[in-house]
């Protein structure tokens, strides 16, 4: 057998396969042994029709067994002739027929990791924001907290909804008469005047009382995510099933003996405390992030392997759709321009996934089975249960592989971040999430 093969790119190989006339005619007689003993001849028992009336019926059978042997049967020793190791499913490019008289030739097309030559990963300079906790943060998330631990109680009587209610809903949209099945909603509860609901719904159910109904309609853009919706006005029929009376506890000591604490003051810490967690979290993702950048920047000639990008895009439309399964969206398909957003992003994440395997070559970082345990362990301690639960989830859904790639990631970035200059800048504006 002969191999060569053509690099059409970084990542992009063709091998040309020729196997000599006499392999191809040893493995036609062994399918044809194999077809002779079971072929139906009328008159003639299996095995016993003379061969020629056998080759004659079953020619075409023959042939394509034949070219699927040997295409099996050849492939795996090519690449490894070849010394390549495709990233996805190699695409052969067989004969359009086998001339048993002439050498067998067939291409395979497929993708490889492209060679990398490092830029710089140590020594790099990063920036890493810096923020105090305000007295507002600490102020809002209290105020956060006593609406978490907000008490609803029935209204003795029917009392017309004013801002700071609960009211429970039931509504439905339509069109032109017709109702749309992803526009109805049962029990759908909120607080009014927070504008957690278009100011539609607002401004309908302000001074109803209980199990009244209202009519009104509400035009979308272009953005809405249902589609048949985009860019018109929907008509809403809406019933008010209840109205409930919200309390809000008082800030006090009492409040922090309820979670566990002594005293206000103390709670205050503990909320400042967790805030500035939260902060330097914030803090060290958006530096992660940029590292990711600034690696793909310093590494320029990089291919992205088109067969992971596609994987990668497919992984974010996925998580895209998931989230917004999540909060309660119905399906939408993405846009083009959305679509070639994921794209760029899918693009990146792949370029920097090189790099950082390149760098955990070069520096020689792997993940251990203790690192798999301990972090095995931090899962099965979130979920109340056994690490051995948690590892045979993991193992039965295939997932310990994408866990190890996940835990060798961090261990370089970590590496590189260890080995980085960083600055850190000061941040007046903060994006802390103030909910308890």
């Amino acid at each position: 057998m002969k191999v060569n093969m053509e690099n059409l790119s970084d990542t992009q190989r063709k091998l040309q396969v020729v196997v000599p006339a006499e392999d191809v005619k040893k493995e036609r007689d062994i399918v044809f042994k194999d077809i002779y003993s079971v072929a139906k001849v009328k008159g003639f028992r299996p095995g016993k029709a003379p061969v020629n009336v056998v080759e004659a019926m079953y020619k075409s059978e023959i042939l394509s067994e034949t070219m699927q042997k040997i295409l099996s049967n050849t492939l795996e020793d090519a690449l490894k002739e070849a010394k390549v190791n495709p990233i996805n499913r190699p695409e052969i490019t067989p004969p359009d027929d086998i001339d048993l008289d002439k050498d067998f030739e067939y291409t395979v097309m497929f993708e490889v990791l492209p060679e990398i030559e490092l830029g710089q990963y140590k020594e790099l300079k990063l920036k890493k924001d810096k923020q105090a906790v305000k007295d507002d943060d600490v102020k809002h998330a209290l105020e956060h907290l006593q609406e978490h631990k907000a008490e609803t109680t029935p209204y003795e009587k029917k009392k017309a909804v004013k801002d700071g209610d609960v009211v429970i809903v039931d509504f439905q949209g339509s069109l032109d008469g017709e109702p749309l099945p992803d526009l109805k909603r049962e029990d759908v509860q909120f607080v009014v005047g927070e504008n957690k609901m278009i100011p539609e719904f607002e401004e309908a159910v302000m001074g109803m009382k209980k199990e009244e109904g209202a009519e009104f309609d509400v035009k979308y853009d272009d953005s809405f995510p249902i589609e048949e919706a985009r860019n018109k006005a929907v008509h809403y029929v809406l019933t008010l099933k209840d109205v409930l009376k919200r309390t809000l506890p008082k800030l006090d000591d009492e409040l922090a003996k309820g979670i566990g604490l002594e005293s206000m003051d103390e709670l205050k810490e503990k909320v400042k405390e967790d805030l500035g967690n939260q902060l330097e979290k914030q803090a060290q993702t958006k530096m992660r992030r940029d590292l990711m950048d600034l690696l793909v920047e310093n590494n320029p000639s990089i291919e992205a392997p088109a067969s992971l990008v596609e994987q990668e895009a497919d992984r974010l439309v996925q998580g895209i759709h998931e989230g917004m399964k999540q909060q309660g969206a119905p399906p939408m398909e993405l846009s083009e321009e959305q679509l070639k957003e994921v794209h760029d992003h899918a693009i990146r994440n792949v370029k920097a996934s090189l790099v950082l395997g390149e760098v955990s070559r070069k520096e020689g970082i792997s993940v251990s089975d203790d690192d798999i345990n301990e972090n095995l362990g931090a899962i099965a301690m979130q979920y109340n249960m056994e690490t051995e639960q948690i590892r045979e989830m993991y193992e039965k859904n295939n997932l310990l592989q994408g866990l190890e790639a996940t835990l060798a990631e961090r261990k370089v970035i970590d590496f590189i971040v260890d080995n980085a200059e960083i600055d850190e800048v000061l941040v007046e504006e903060n994006h802390v999430d103030n909910k308890p």
